[in-house]
């Protein structure tokens, strides 16, 4: 009995020893705004910059992550959130999300969150 306490605890420290490292987090850093572009002008992804940034609708700050979620997910798909940061640029607010594609690719999105920030 005390050999077997004693392999499960060897088998238990190995396991938990052996997890690679997380990778380090994505620190997204906002760009200043040069001009303001709409997100429908040619060459510019909506949401990838602070200038073409998704305009959330004006809601409760629970329901504008959820819409924020929703959107990611319309437009690539399962996605796992890596990190979340708050910009502010002229006297807008911005959400930075750092996200992970199902094909392990990464993105930075930015939606403005102005009409429910802190509501």
């Amino acid at each position: 009995m005390r050999s077997v306490a004693v392999l499960l605890l060897i088998v238990w420290a190995v396991a938990c020893g052996s997890r690679p490292a997380p990778p380090p987090p994505v620190s997204p850093t906002p760009r200043p705004i040069a001009t303001a572009a709409p997100a429908s002008s040619p060459g510019i992804e909506e949401g990838a910059s602070l200038e073409a940034a998704v305009i959330v609708p004006p809601m409760t700050e629970k329901e504008g992550i959820q819409w924020e979620n929703r959107w990611i997910f319309d437009h690539y798909g399962k996605f796992r959130k890596k990190t979340v940061a708050l910009a502010g640029e002229r006297g807008r607010r911005y959400d930075v999300i750092a996200i992970e594609l199902a094909d392990h690719t990464e993105k930075v999105l930015y939606f403005d969150i102005t009409d429910f920030f802190g509501k």
